[in-house]
């Protein structure tokens, strides 16, 4: 099973991913405060997001987590407005500490050619992020917000999920999706924004 999975993603990028890299951005103008917005409220509210708050809270459904919230309706219901508010406290945050400290959403494609090299792009990018003056640096939005919206998760989350272990998993999902979004858009256009195509 584990070694199908990884066929089914991974030998696309690489029968197809090869022969379509793209500049690394450095001559794509910067987002400004209002783009930025609106980048993480489509990150919050778009289709996409929401079928895959949705798959998320199918999946703790299915494994029943939070025992607490039970099967059913309501229990899939608690799943997924958990899930969402996670969502939408990740991207509230990171949008405030992108635009006050000038940090670019965006994932920039590495120009790179061979499977390598630009898989690692994708990792770097998971934890740097471009300035709006083109220099690379850690990504104290992308970090903070995914880490500040595990911690509040907790809040309302009953106690058999309500620890620490359980922000700091939270917070490991969240960049392991960041990085796994990375991917989709390094080796497949189609999920870059239209300025990176």
């Amino acid at each position: 099973m584990g070694k199908n999975l990884l066929a089914v993603v991974f030998l696309p990028a690489l029968l197809f991913g090869q022969s379509t890299p793209a500049p690394a951005g450095s001559s794509v103008d910067p987002l400004s405060v209002g783009k930025k917005f609106e980048y993480r409220m489509v990150s919050a509210f778009g289709p996409t997001k929401i079928i895959t708050v949705a798959v998320i809270a199918g999946y703790d459904q299915l494994t029943n987590t939070p025992s607490e919230w039970k099967q059913g309706a309501e229990g899939y219901g608690k799943r997924y407005a958990s899930q969402f508010g996670t969502n939408v406290a990740r991207q509230t945050f990171a949008f405030g500490l992108e635009a006050a400290l000038h940090e670019d959403p965006r994932y920039f494609p590495s120009g790179e050619k061979g499977f390598g090299k630009r898989f690692k792009s994708v990792l770097k990018q998971a934890i740097l992020t471009r300035t709006d003056s083109g220099r690379d640096r850690f990504a104290v939005g992308r970090i903070g917000s995914a880490m500040g919206a595990a911690w509040l998760a907790n809040t309302w989350q009953p106690r058999s999920t309500d620890t620490a272990g359980n922000a700091m998993s939270t917070f490991g999902l969240t960049i392991a999706g960041d990085a796994g979004y990375n991917f989709l858009q390094e080796f497949f256009p189609i999920f870059r924004p239209k300025e990176l195509r």
